[in-house]
């Protein structure tokens, strides 16, 4: 697929990128749910691979700030359920049509959105971990947001322990999807270009996001997280509408 996106749209794209970086490295989460509905809405082409894949250098470089707050066993049991769910979201996407893609795109973002708002938090059994690792597979790779059921399963936890269990938990889904959605013929060489050049904003906003940890708490960024999202979902609905 050849890149035809101007530089204008390119710089739209960073601006948006930004944010959502800086709104992740404060808090732990809100990339995906905030730069998904964003930049579905300056063009399609920009989701889910090519965020995905600039958002994996992200999560990355916040993989080494705290790991010592990761607990193995829940990592243990969310991993390999996340490959399972991996492989539905990617299904997904093969099935369906191209025209219909911004409705489709639109409408699993505000389920996510909903379930981060009325779904109550989750006691970190395994079960649970099981059944939301399943769930990060398939909103991960459909979308781009696998964060919504992580947001549910870990609201209450620490933020010293959500932010470097998030960004191990994103990595791996982010790496997963991307393999999954190449199978799938919805990400290639190009795509990943396209990510590429959304790399300066995404480390404007890491830089920008550290400076400013001690002053966003959590509930803030949800604040912030699940405003934007919910309102770029519905503008892309009536879009793509």
């Amino acid at each position: 697929m050849e890149i035809t996106q101007p530089l204008t749209t390119l710089l739209i794209a960073n601006g948006i990128v930004i944010f959502g970086a800086l709104v992740q490295t404060a808090t732990g989460m809100g990339f995906g749910m905030i730069a998904a509905p964003l930049l579905a809405l300056v063009s399609l082409e920009f989701v889910p691979g090519p965020m995905l894949f600039v958002n994996l250098f992200l999560s990355l470089i916040m993989l080494g700030d705290g790991r010592a707050n990761v607990v193995s066993r829940e990592i243990a049991l969310l991993l390999p359920t996340i490959l399972l769910g991996t492989v539905m979201g990617a299904a997904i996407v093969m099935l369906v049509p191209t025209d219909t893609l911004g409705v489709v795109f639109a409408l699993l973002i505000l389920v996510a959105v909903a379930v981060t708002v009325f779904a109550r938090a989750l006691a970190l059994t395994s079960r649970n971990l099981v059944v939301c690792g399943v769930a990060v597979g398939v909103m991960g790779t459909a979308t781009g947001i696998p964060g919504a059921p992580l947001v549910v399963l870990y609201q209450n936890e620490t933020i010293e322990k959500t932010r470097p269990t998030m960004a191990l938990v994103f990595t791996f889904s982010y790496m997963s999807s991307l393999v999954a959605l190449a199978f799938a013929g919805a990400f290639s060489v190009s795509l990943a270009v396209l990510g590429l050049l959304m790399l300066p904003g995404l480390i404007v906003g890491y830089v920008a996001g550290k400076q400013i940890r001690g002053y966003m708490s959590k509930a803030m960024g949800r604040m912030l997280m699940l405003g934007i999202s919910s309102t770029g979902a519905i503008l892309l609905l009536i879009k793509s509408i």
